[in-house]
């Protein structure tokens, strides 16, 4: 490596006379140091700062246009980039050959100001001031990161005319803008209040307990949920979350949440039975939402804390009411799982203990099959399409069972339940083709909505499925019950095959 000089400083003392050459080493000599600390410890990128750090956004013209706004950046020189000024930009496709890929970038570049020349002395003139400033780039290629920094990319295609947003920043399509790789300069400190900090370390700290007894409860899903929050506890002890992060933070937290309570109401309906299950839902809907807003201001981070803390609150009955301790039943029928219900190829027995809790068969519809339908009132009414069919297929388990059931399109099946008894929730088992995975249904009793019943399994080989429903207790107001399945999207069609009907014994 070639040997380099030591950095001098100018020294002043009485009687120095100096030069245009000294003043010119003394700038030199802080200009320097200042790049060399940037770039020893700072990386090159944008500073993620709360004015939204040099962010490029589309400007919804229509065109081809874009707007970069305010802030500032290091490059790979250690050059300070401050945009003070939004920038507004066009990308001129005519000039280029599609498909193509195009770079924004900003670059720092030096201009000599303030020209003057003295009267006096013709000879004495030149630049008073040297301007440091930025410009916006449009490049064909990728920005090497010393020179230009990169601050998004857009994939145009022919037929592309207008630059918008990612409606999906992890997949952009063509003619959005893509920000994944835009280089983040490297921080000290996460410039977030003590009251921020304390608002996520409480929610963050709540969220893990709250799961903690999730998990204890049998939820596997929640074992994930409280991996991410003990990561993101962490990070904020570290002091590394503040305005301009913490959206980030906890977007893996609140997804991997959002995926538990979708297995909570697949595998333990008991638990999405419970008082309070509901609100906790919209609670979470509500802190997913902020959290997908990504503010970046000090008001908008004191919303998700406040939110994380409405998601814990409205948890917590629906946990400790699991929680509180009962008499141990005594078990009752053949011991499954929910997840044995799905791919069970034999017939449900008047008893089942599912996952520890007894059930008690109170009702059987078997369709294409006319006293058990006259019986239960079954109909189909403002379908599209309707058939009747007798098949054959398999289960996971590879046992090949032979039954008649009934596919729809459009319109609304109805029945009655029997034998019920009101105030305890109701559950519905029904065997189906499961060739094509989109199966959804308005469910209603007695002319209420409880939910959509959505079927997602699709299985070309082993066909048979059974899938089931929850009806809670609060819309069981009688010992007979009429119950309707409108459909609201299908692949090809409704189908159902037969209906079991099981409550807490």
């Amino acid at each position: 490596m070639a040997e380099q000089a030591n950095f001098k400083r100018i020294n002043f003392f009485e009687g120095f006379f100096t030069t245009d050459e000294d003043w010119n080493a003394a700038e030199a000599y802080h200009l320097e140091k200042r790049r060399l600390h940037n770039c020893v410890l700072h990386t090159p990128g944008v500073v993620p700062v709360e004015a939204g750090g040099l962010k490029l956004t589309a400007r919804g013209r229509g065109d081809l246009s874009f707007e970069v706004a305010p802030g500032y950046g290091i490059d790979g020189r250690g050059n300070e980039l401050v945009l003070r000024d939004p920038a507004v930009k066009v990308i001129e496709a005519d000039k280029l050959k599609l498909p193509q890929t195009v770079y924004v970038a900003i670059k720092y570049f030096e201009e000599p100001t303030d020209f003057i020349a003295y009267k006096e002395n013709p000879r004495f003139k030149g630049h008073r001031r040297i301007e440091e400033k930025v410009k916006i780039e449009v490049m064909a290629r990728e920005p090497d990161g010393v020179e230009a920094i990169e601050l998004g990319r857009v994939r145009l295609e022919e037929g592309v005319r207008e630059i918008r947003d990612a409606l999906d920043p992890r997949v952009p399509g063509p003619g959005e803008i893509d920000l994944r790789f835009v280089p983040i300069a490297g921080t000290a400190g996460s410039h977030a209040s003590p009251l921020l900090r304390v608002e996520v370390a409480n929610g963050l700290s709540e969220k893990a307990a709250l799961s903690q007894l999730l998990c204890r409860m049998g939820v596997p899903a929640a074992n994930h949920l409280r991996g991410a929050v003990l990561a993101a506890e962490m990070v904020n002890s570290a002091n590394a979350v503040g305005p301009s992060n913490l959206a980030d933070v906890l977007t893996g937290v609140v997804e991997l949440e959002r995926e538990m309570v979708d297995t909570i109401e697949k595998d333990f309906p008991q638990i999405a039975a419970r008082k309070g299950f509901a609100e906790y839902k919209k609670a979470l809907e509500a802190l997913t939402k902020v959290v997908r807003d990504r503010p970046r201001d000090a008001d908008g981070c004191m919303g998700i804390a406040r939110f994380l803390s409405a998601s814990n609150q409205a948890l917590t009955p629906v946990v400790k009411e699991k929680l509180t301790p009962s008499a141990k039943k005594e078990v009752k029928g053949e011991q499954i799982s929910w997840k044995d219900v799905v791919i069970r190829s034999k017939d449900f027995p008047e008893e089942l203990n599912i996952d520890g809790s007894n059930f008690v068969r109170v009702d059987h519809l078997q369709l294409v099959n006319d006293e058990s339908e006259k019986a239960h009132k079954f109909r189909i009414e403002g379908q599209k399409d309707m058939w009747k069919s007798r098949q054959t297929f398999t289960y996971p388990d590879k046992e090949s069972v032979s039954d008649s059931g009934i596919a729809y399109i459009g319109g609304e099946a109805k029945w009655l339940v029997q034998n019920l008894k009101p105030g305890k929730d109701l559950i519905i088992i029904k065997r189906f083709d499961a060739i094509l995975g989109e199966q959804i249904c308005d469910i209603s009793v007695d002319g209420k909505k409880v939910g959509q019943w959505k079927v997602t399994e699709a299985d070309r080989k082993h066909r048979w499925r059974n899938h089931y429903f929850l009806v809670p207790g609060t819309f069981v107001t009688n010992d007979t019950l009429e119950m309707s399945a409108k459909a609201v999207s299908a692949e090809r069609d409704i189908n159902m095959f037969q209906l079991w009907f099981y409550q807490p014994a």
